[in-house]
């Protein structure tokens, strides 16, 4: 499945969308954050789950999560907000000098794909449910600081 990235470039997730892990993820991040409102685009066809939160890290009145989640354990968490910021968390093939393993991290204040910004990703579980708790925990840890600036930051989260 291909997608654009919003700097023109494809990245290639492996296998189709898996609703029943979109399902799995909405459920493990709205356990944990009960402002959150999410669906999935088309369930007989999936593409998307979109969660949005009424608030957002510093001047954000919006916060949304896009998840893209395979059937062969890739995926895609695109975050954006109202503010313009847009970073994203990505295990995947990728043609990137670094990391040298699937799992990496396009950071903001664009999510780019530029070779030199991608950065290995604090995520290293691979399970729906700790991927989702772990992108809660490292969004609520920036929305406490008011700034994106460490939102990657950490090791084995969570």
């Amino acid at each position: 499945m291909q997608f654009d990235d919003g700097d023109g470039d494809s990245h290639a997730l492996r296998g189709t969308i898996d609703v029943t892990k979109l399902d799995a993820f909405r459920d493990a991040f709205s356990a944990i954050e009960p402002m959150v409102s999410g669906e999935i685009d088309d369930r007989l066809n999936p593409r998307e789950l979109r969660l949005t939160i009424p608030y957002g890290i510093g001047e954000a009145e919006t916060t949304i999560f896009t998840v893209r989640w395979t059937t062969a354990g890739d995926y895609n968490i695109h975050y954006s907000d109202t503010s313009g910021r847009n970073l994203r968390w990505d295990i995947h093939p990728h043609d990137f000098s670094a990391p040298p393993d699937d799992r990496h991290f396009h950071p903001p204040p664009d999510a780019s794909s530029a070779d030199t910004h991608v950065e290995p990703s604090c995520l290293r579980e691979p399970s729906v449910d700790i991927v989702a708790r772990a992108i809660h925990l490292v969004w609520r840890r920036a929305l406490d600081e008011g700034s994106v600036t460490n939102i990657n930051a950490g090791t084995n989260q969570p």
